[in-house]
């Protein structure tokens, strides 16, 4: 006996919800966002990634991707701060010109750094400025002034003590030395609350103060007798 096989159930086909392509989709989009910022903060420059965070928040509130306007307002905010930085850096080496023995600039990620060389500026264990020091000063204030800028001004010393009835300590002579040229900065006319002050004593030597027999070093001594202004482009 044969069976037939005519009859043979077949269930309706369903219209296929496409709900669930639109959710994948903004979460792809959103991820490719994540692994972009990611990319681009992975040198720590505290500008940029304080901006990426804005637009990762964006996003986050938004539910969705930032916007491309966010996007491009960020990359304009990062890019034109560097190249503020950049900027002043290139003019302030032309200011310098021939005192480039005193001053070394450096650009750092988030600010231009101006070394004060201590044996140009200041007499040992002291923190008066020498004429040379206002001098160059003179030279510097203008473009720090005029622009609106953070300082942060750094005393650095050497090794060697110091105890004295004005600075019992390099840390004292370190804050004082910095002070003495933040304060020139406010007689210049630069917003006092713009400027921190740190002394560092010796603890952030740019060489090593003595070797390993624990002999003295007197030139990377006096390397390290210095002033540092790290100038910073104003939050926001």
């Amino acid at each position: 006996m044969r069976y037939s096989n005519s009859f043979i159930l077949k269930k309706k086909a369903v219209p296929p919800d496409a709900g669930w392509s639109l959710t994948l989709a903004d979460m792809m989009t959103l991820l490719l966002c994540f692994f972009v910022i990611i990319v681009s903060i992975s040198k720590v420059d505290p500008n940029r990634y304080e901006a990426m965070s804005d637009v990762l928040a964006e996003a986050m509130r938004s539910k969705g991707a930032p916007s491309k306007r966010v996007a491009s307002e960020t990359r304009m905010r990062v890019e034109g701060k560097s190249k503020n930085l950049f900027a002043l850096q290139l003019e302030l080496a032309k200011l310098v010109g021939r005192d480039a023995n005193a001053v070394s600039l450096k650009m750092r990620p988030d600010a231009v750094a101006i070394n004060l060389k201590g044996g140009v500026f200041f007499q040992l264990g002291s923190a008066s400025l020498t004429g040379d020091a206002l001098r160059i000063l003179d030279k510097l204030a203008a473009p720090l002034t005029e622009a609106h800028y953070q300082l942060t001004i750094e005393g650095h010393s050497d090794n060697l003590p110091i105890k004295s009835s004005q600075f019992p300590s390099n840390w004292e002579l370190s804050s004082a030395r910095a002070s003495s040229v933040a304060r020139y900065f406010i007689a210049q006319g630069f917003p006092k609350n713009d400027i921190r002050v740190l002394g560092l004593a010796d603890t952030r030597p740019l060489a090593p103060n003595t070797d390993a027999k624990g002999n003295s070093i007197p030139e990377n001594q006096s390397r390290n007798r210095r002033v540092v202004i790290l100038v910073r482009p104003m939050k926001g």
